[in-house]
């Protein structure tokens, strides 16, 4: 899959490459020698339907490009190197974090993200959500509280993506409040403030509901 031809199946959507001028709000491109990630990455599975995912796995936090990766992108603090697999292509739900998230595939896949001055109390524009193109063997890093969620499928088969986050993030927490005021409404996991669309999953487990217009869906 291209770029060119996601644009062509997906003509409502803005789609770019991470490697584009557009990404630069949202994130930039690591440097690192991959192929040691890329073999472990690829012994990971990908559901039949759905995504899992997946937030420490011993194998990859072994990887020695982790140690790089620890100080490039999260100033020396604990991380945790795990990964989302699946099959999805549909926008559902956006989440931040106070801290960086790095990305890497052996699959390429689609990254749907939006900015933090787009979300106004909670509730953000799916008009606003900007698609980019994630290619085999790059290493990104979303940038703190940039939007984004689970990667969209460019193939068949699915995905495999690397999430490293500081560690503890999006691990369970109590008191889970939607009607709280401000930015706690949003506070779904630690370190994981998260809104919703009406017909998504999220929605139905309680999340708080703020995206309005269209569930976007990639199509390949």
């Amino acid at each position: 899959m291209t770029i060119e031809t996601l644009r062509e199946q997906n003509p409502g959507l803005k789609l770019y490459c991470v490697t584009d001028p557009e990404f630069k709000p949202y994130g930039r491109v690591l440097n690192g020698d991959t192929a040691e990630l890329a073999s472990v990455l690829e012994k990971t599975g990908i559901p039949a339907a759905g995504n899992c995912y997946v937030a420490s796995d011993e194998s990859l936090e072994k990887v020695g490009l982790m140690k790089s990766m620890k100080r490039q992108a999260f100033g020396e603090m604990e991380i945790q190197a795990g990964y989302c697999n699946g099959r999805g292509f549909t926008l559902n739900a956006m989440e931040y974090h106070r801290c960086s998230e790095v990305n890497f595939t052996t699959t390429g896949l689609v990254l749907l993200l939006a900015l933090p001055g787009q979300l106004e109390d909670g509730r953000l524009k799916s008009e606003d959500v900007v698609g980019f193109y994630l290619p085999e063997n790059v290493l990104v890093e979303i940038f703190p509280m940039v939007l984004h969620f689970a990667p969209c499928r460019v193939r068949e088969d699915g995905f495999r993506c690397l999430v490293i986050l500081e560690k503890g993030t999006n691990t369970d927490i109590d008191g889970i409040d939607t009607a709280a005021p401000g930015e706690q409404k949003l506070l779904w996991m630690r370190n994981k403030w998260l809104t919703c669309h009406p017909d998504s999953p999220q929605a139905k487990e309680g999340a708080f509901v703020g995206i309005v217009g269209e569930n976007l869906t990639l199509k390949i």
